[in-house]
């Protein structure tokens, strides 16, 4: 099951990467939980795919790029953790900026149900229980 989950999150992380940010709609669960931590600028949750929608639109008003890499994916079970560099330019001032993150992704019958965003870039494999 876990490699399923891999294959299911390699697949979203490849159509972001050609700059379908809304989808691919069929790899997510309608009811989707888009969870920032309490230190990003939109702390919460946000539920269904137009909340999901839109807070990457909302990323895209700051930022005139951002680009994703995964760089580590680590299935079990029902989650993937996903280490993520990202590479950012500013939309009104130009500038770059740079770094790891990482993602810890809960699937059911191969749709997305919960992403989980976190700002460090080992976070999303502790909560895995993964060693970095």
């Amino acid at each position: 099951m876990s490699e399923q989950n891999v294959e299911v999150v390699r697949q979203i992380y490849a159509a972001w990467a050609r700059g379908e940010f809304d989808g691919p709609t069929e790899l997510l669960d309608p009811e989707i939980e888009y969870v920032n931590p309490a230190d990003a600028v939109e702390p919460g949750i946000r539920r269904g795919l137009p909340e999901f929608r839109g807070a990457i639109e909302r990323l895209f008003e700051g930022w005139a790029t951002w680009e994703m890499e995964p760089e580590r994916f680590e299935g079990l079970e029902d989650r993937v953790a996903v280490v993520v560099r990202y590479r950012a330019r500013g939309r009104t001032s130009g500038v770059e900026i740079a770094g790891r993150e990482s993602v810890l992704w809960t699937l059911r019958n191969a749709k997305v149900v919960r992403y989980e965003w976190f700002g460090q870039e080992t976070a999303a494999l502790e909560a895995l229980g993964k060693r970095q």
